[in-house]
């Protein structure tokens, strides 16, 4: 899955990247008006790594829109959810996973996050997914209200038939997924 997503032209990534934003903003109701009512003023995000699709075009129109967005961050011990300011690099760092991760400690309990998007290495239809963490991010879904919203997003040929579970695997609402040629 690696290989094939570092090999896709950048066109393909671009095209899919923007297919990616669109579906997710649908699927969150926004439009110029309002605040998207299905995804909440409180939204958590997996912060992509660069083998999986890029949600940043995503993230930053929820910014935007004046969504509250949180993401995973290490705090030495454990995975926390912090605000997410920016993509700029003035508010991230890198976490040691080598993902990037908010950089100030702005703590958002994950109860509040009423919509969960999490970009993974490979998903099954029915909501598995093989990503980094380690089951560290699961122990954050966990923790996200009853009726939360958990969307999966990758390309097409991430999604697979079948994964293997881990014990803190947390499995996702629903995957949406975007064709990569």
């Amino acid at each position: 899955m690696k290989a094939r997503r570092k090999n896709l032209a950048t066109e393909a990534k671009a095209a899919a990247d923007a297919a990616i934003r669109k579906m997710l903003l649908a699927r969150c109701d926004i439009n110029a008006a309002t605040l998207p009512p299905a995804c909440g003023r409180h939204l958590a995000v997996y912060l992509a790594s660069r083998s999986e699709i890029d949600i940043d075009p995503f993230i930053k129109s929820m910014l935007e829109a004046g969504v509250e967005v949180a993401a995973p961050r290490w705090n030495g011990k454990k995975y926390e959810l912090a605000r997410l300011k920016g993509l700029d690099v003035d508010n991230l760092r890198t976490g040691p996973m080598g993902i990037r991760e908010p950089a100030v400690a702005d703590i958002v309990p994950p109860g509040k996050a009423s919509a969960w998007i999490v970009p993974g290495l490979a998903f099954t239809k029915d909501g598995k997914r093989l990503g980094y963490g380690g089951g560290w991010y699961d122990r954050l879904l966990a923790a996200a209200p009853e009726g939360a919203v958990k969307i999966g997003v990758a390309y097409a040929f991430q999604i697979v038939g079948d994964l293997p579970a881990e014990p803190h695997d947390m499995p996702l609402t629903a995957v949406v997924a975007a064709p990569a040629v």
